[in-house]
């Protein structure tokens, strides 16, 4: 009898976490470098009093002191988006701009599909004229 009681309890949990976790993983799209220094991640916009499409987010994962030179967005060696301008703090379309640990919110557009890489383009401040890249590839 508790046994039946506890299936009966667990069996929609786990549907509702499946359920959850499915429609999650649909709306969000990321991929790492290969040294895992940048993640980008893409996510659907959600918010009815936003634009839609979806929205790419470029995180530096460690403390180094770095800057950040340009994101270009590439789709078959064709550049779809470039930004190389940064400002730390929110712009008036609300996106918000972080220069150490850098983090930038970079693009509202189509879904990425597979082939986009984005390229980062940066140097470290102790080195300040050697310029290093690196591409995350979104998968």
């Amino acid at each position: 009898m508790k046994r039946n009681k506890y299936l009966k309890v667990i069996i929609p949990l786990a549907l509702i976490v499946i359920c959850v976790y499915w429609y999650y993983s649909s709306i969000v799209i990321s991929g790492t470098s290969e040294n895992g220094m940048w993640k980008v991640t893409y996510s659907k916009n959600t918010d009815p009093s936003e634009p839609t499409g979806w929205e790419g987010r470029l995180k530096q994962r460690n403390d180094d002191n770095v800057m950040v030179k340009a994101i270009v967005v590439k789709k078959n060696d064709k550049i779809l988006y470039s930004i190389d301008s940064f400002v730390e703090g929110r712009a008036e379309d609300g996106e918000i701009t972080v220069l150490h640990p850098f983090s930038k919110v970079f693009y509202l557009g189509h879904k990425p599909s597979k082939g986009t890489t984005v390229s980062v383009v940066w140097e470290h401040n102790d080195e300040p004229d050697k310029t290093y890249t690196h591409i995350v590839q979104i998968r």
